[in-house]
């Protein structure tokens, strides 16, 4: 599959949250989008980047063909960013609800 001249991208959001929306990028250039967005490190392969609390947004950047883990690691730093942000008590099935959620999604977006 030839490689996309630009970045994918899809946003998720968390109706029971406000409608908090977490914007999906499939990054040709992690660190290049990272910069772009003011955040990251030279050394990250994918990050997950929380926008100003008064955005309700955060962005999850992924290489153009993130593995598994890759996804679930910076699904889950997403989804503790959402509870911060929303003052929630973090319990473990709520937790894994929302994450189960946005993996779901992503994987869908991968596979279009």
């Amino acid at each position: 599959m030839p490689s996309p001249k630009r970045n994918r991208q899809t946003r998720v959001r968390f109706t029971a949250f406000n409608s908090y929306e977490v914007r999906v990028i499939l990054a040709r250039d992690v660190r290049a989008t990272s910069r772009r967005l003011q955040a990251g490190s030279d050394y990250c392969k994918a990050c997950f980047i929380a926008g100003a609390d008064e955005l309700r947004r955060g962005w999850l950047v992924l290489g153009s063909d993130p593995d598994e883990g890759t996804i679930a690691h910076e699904a889950s730093h997403a989804i503790q960013e959402l509870f911060r942000w929303a003052g929630a008590r973090r319990d473990e099935e709520t937790f894994a609800y929302h994450l189960d959620f946005l993996v779901g999604r992503i994987h869908r977006f991968l596979k279009r």
